[in-house]
């Protein structure tokens, strides 16, 4: 009897055993993928790529350039900097971050930049790619902006601010917010730039001096000069004259010099007291007044803009007289 409890005994051990290394080894697949360190992570990140410069008034600008999708493998940026010796840290960025701000600097001396990156382990990467600078002084702004639009372009003409400079303009369609890159791919030699216009565009335009370096070496930006089209006033319609006939009143005029001009608006008095009275509109400098010129009338013909009109141009005391 005491046999037989025995080898029940050792035979239930045995299931224990068998269930607790059965259950071992189905998890150890899991286990492993869970908690088990790879190599992978210890690798250095990648670096950051294309670093930058531009001197702009009391600013040295700093830009590089990171994949997206590979920010989340990354704690941040370190910005290091030399000014002849060993590269110094200057900054700890995010690892969204693409631009620095760097205010300690002065005209004349030579600077060495570069930029790393830090992985989750705080491992850190090759460097990127090393500039360095030379700040030189920036050129004044330049004056006296003033424009003309021409049909679907508009032309900025301005001052020289001095032999030897170059102009980036700025473009916006946000008063005082611009981007750091200009409109156009090279820095203007000349005084005028012409761009391409949409009339029912409000837009905002500075215009910035530079040297012309690597860094370009940029000055403050000029006075901000606004396009409203809204606001433009067309000059008055010239060289108004009447045909009358005996059934009705033939009205020309020169075309208006303003190319944006969108048509022109009829006013015609009959008598004092109600005054002069919209009879229609044109989009050519000719109208057809079709009311019977019996009596003594005068006409008003305004140029219309996006939004308003000239002043008027004036013909009085029109009458049809038959012959006799």
């Amino acid at each position: 009897m005491i046999e037989l409890r025995i080898q029940k005994s050792e035979v239930r051990f045995g299931l224990f055993i068998f269930c607790l290394l059965f259950t071992v080894y189905c998890l150890l697949p899991s286990c492993g993928k869970k908690g088990d360190p790879t190599l992978k992570s210890y690798e250095k990140p990648d670096p950051p790529s294309a670093l930058r410069a531009v001197h702009r008034e009391s600013e040295i600008i700093l830009l590089w350039e990171f994949p997206k999708d590979k920010e989340p493998a990354i704690k941040g940026f370190y910005l290091m900097k030399s000014t002849g010796g060993d590269f110094e840290k200057i900054a700890t960025l995010e690892n969204n971050k693409r631009s620095y701000i760097d205010n300690d600097f002065k005209i004349g001396s030579k600077y060495k930049y570069k930029i790393v990156s830090q992985n989750l382990k705080n491992v850190i990467s090759n460097d990127s790619n090393i500039i360095q600078i030379d700040p030189e002084t920036v050129p004044p702004p330049p004056g006296k902006i003033l424009f003309k639009v021409e049909h679907d372009s508009l032309t900025l003409n301005w001052e020289s601010a001095g032999d030897r400079i170059l102009y980036n303009i700025y473009k916006s369609n946000e008063k005082g917010i611009y981007r750091l890159m200009p409109v156009h791919k090279e820095p203007i030699k000349e005084t005028s730039f012409r761009d391409n216009f949409a009339i029912k565009g409000h837009v905002y335009y500075t215009i910035r001096s530079l040297v012309g370096s690597d860094i370009r070496d940029e000055g403050p930006a000029s006075g901000e000069v606004e396009i409203n089209p809204l606001e433009f006033v067309p000059s008055s319609p010239s060289g108004l004259q009447a045909i009358v006939k005996k059934e009705n009143v033939y009205l020309s005029w020169k075309e208006s010099p303003d190319t944006w001009v969108v048509g022109y608006k009829v006013y015609r008095e009959i008598n004092k007291q109600e005054g002069f009275i919209f009879i229609g509109d044109t989009q050519t400098p000719a109208f057809l007044d079709k009311d019977k010129p019996s009596t003594k009338r005068s006409y008003r013909v305004t140029a219309l803009g996006p939004s308003k009109e000239s002043l008027p141009a004036e013909i009085r005391n029109i009458v049809f007289i038959p012959y006799r």
